[in-house]
């Protein structure tokens, strides 16, 4: 393991949520600087110092910390929610959205209170969902073993089902229907101890929680594979 990455500094997150109270970019000039040394140069750290662990994964994953990390500015020309600027920062492990469809995602996010992580499906379109429908048919206990083994991480899972089961629901376990009918679905765990965040242990936490959520990871490549395989990726 590296040991470049040492931790956050508290009184970051002190500043973020100012900034985020204060909603101004002349207030943002002033503490720029320090949100970026206290709290996103030790996050693209982490993201670094992760690296190796994420690239055994899966090579394709954009592992450039300062292209997985997320911005304090946040995007507001398609939201209600005209604030300008967030209190939480993100790092997402995944392969390139603008040439994958169908991604499988890693995350880890912290926030002046709490932090979380996970491992999930998103950005799915309907013809995706028929590909993984069919490979959760097909391979259902290995699907069991990565449930399994979110559960080793103590991640709950997060599941937006349809209404109606989806054709050829019958012959699923009950057990994985909410995931056969979903629209989506994530797996996280969400950790309050701090400490974690400041003296820099939660890197090994970390470690330990990709290496579990690896299956399940690997078991959504499947879809992006065959997805691409047949020529249907954009």
């Amino acid at each position: 393991m590296n040991e470049n990455f040492k931790g956050f500094d508290p009184n970051g997150f002190m500043l973020l949520e100012m900034n985020k109270f204060n909603d101004s970019k002349d207030f943002y000039e002033t503490v720029k600087d320090d949100i970026k040394k206290m709290i996103i140069t030790p996050m693209r750290q982490l993201a670094l110092d992760l690296s190796d662990e994420l690239f055994a994964v899966d090579e394709k994953m954009v592992l450039i910390p300062t292209k997985m990390v997320s911005r304090i500015r946040r995007d507001t020309r398609y939201s209600k929610n005209k604030e300008m600027y967030r209190s939480n920062v993100w790092c997402m492990f995944m392969r390139n959205k603008h040439e994958w469809r169908f991604m499988p995602c890693m995350w880890v996010e912290v926030f002046p209170d709490r932090y979380s992580y996970g491992v999930g499906l998103f950005h799915a379109q309907p013809s995706d969902l028929e590909v993984f429908r069919r490979i959760l048919s097909d391979n259902q206990d290995e699907f069991r073993y990565a449930l399994r083994q979110t559960d080793v991480a103590e991640a709950l899972p997060f599941v937006d089902t349809f209404k109606k089961d989806k054709p050829g629901a019958e012959n699923i376990g009950e057990d994985l229907k909410p995931y056969y009918n979903s629209r989506y679905f994530l797996f996280s765990y969400t950790g309050t101890d701090m400490k974690k965040l400041f003296n820099g242990s939660i890197e090994e936490e970390l470690i330990y929680a990709i290496r579990a959520f690896t299956p399940m990871y690997k078991f959504l490549l499947k879809v992006t594979d065959e997805i691409y395989e047949k020529g249907e990726q954009v």
